[in-house]
């Protein structure tokens, strides 16, 4: 697989916000969104086996930590992925990060617990219309879609995709890092569903816009 880090730290958004992951970034993407915060992870990696990750991954997580999360850059492009997860799953807890745009089913399989982070790129990303709407089907208890806001008319798109989903997905709306965010939480209380939270990027706040984190 080409990993482009692998590193240990604190999940910093959507349901599991808090939690003590390592973070294993994979090498490339599909889209290109115009605020990604990941630029890096385009083409700059290296090959790994999967005994080389599975083997930094215990390192990094010792006895303490029950989670990893796969995460990109887009893992999903990557062959081996349903073998990663394999691998990893009998000892951790799974959170794949993937942008939305690729068929989920064909790559998740049916064992351990895999949660998925799925995005949903609204117009100001400049990927709008690329989620696959085929992913819808394969939301499960714990996944949940998170929109990415970054003005008002990124929320208003958002609202409108949102009442077309199941009233029982799990959604998170998130503001772009560094944009002021009171008018999004207004906004939000007024007219947000039930199933909706606001989040923000909590390693962002605690660490800054840097790598690694």
């Amino acid at each position: 697989m080409n990993i482009n880090e692998i590193f240990l730290s604190i999940q910093g958004e959507g349901y599991y916000t808090g939690e003590k992951m390592v973070f294993v970034r994979t090498e490339y993407c599909n889209l290109r969104c115009s605020w990604c915060d990941t630029k890096y992870s385009f083409n700059e990696g290296r090959n790994m086996s999967l005994d080389e990750i599975g083997e930094v991954v215990d390192n990094l997580a010792r006895s303490n930590v029950k989670w990893v999360c796969l995460t990109g850059g887009e893992p999903l492009l990557q062959k081996d992925v349903n073998n990663l997860v394999r691998r990893l799953s009998d000892r951790y807890r799974i959170l794949l990060e993937t942008s939305g745009s690729l068929d989920i089913k064909r790559f998740i399989p049916d064992y351990g617990m895999v949660r998925k982070d799925i995005d949903f790129k609204l117009p100001s990303s400049g990927m709008y219309r690329k989620f696959n709407d085929k992913n819808l089907g394969y939301i499960e208890d714990g996944d949940y879609i998170k929109f990415v806001v970054n003005d008002r008319n990124d929320f208003s798109v958002a609202m409108n995709e949102i009442r077309a989903m199941d009233s029982h997905t799990g959604i998170v709306i998130q503001p772009v890092y560094g944009t002021e965010v009171k008018w999004l939480a207004d906004e939000f209380i007024e007219k947000a569903p039930d199933n909706a939270r606001l989040m923000l990027q909590e390693h962002k706040y605690i660490y800054g816009d840097i790598r690694g984190v």
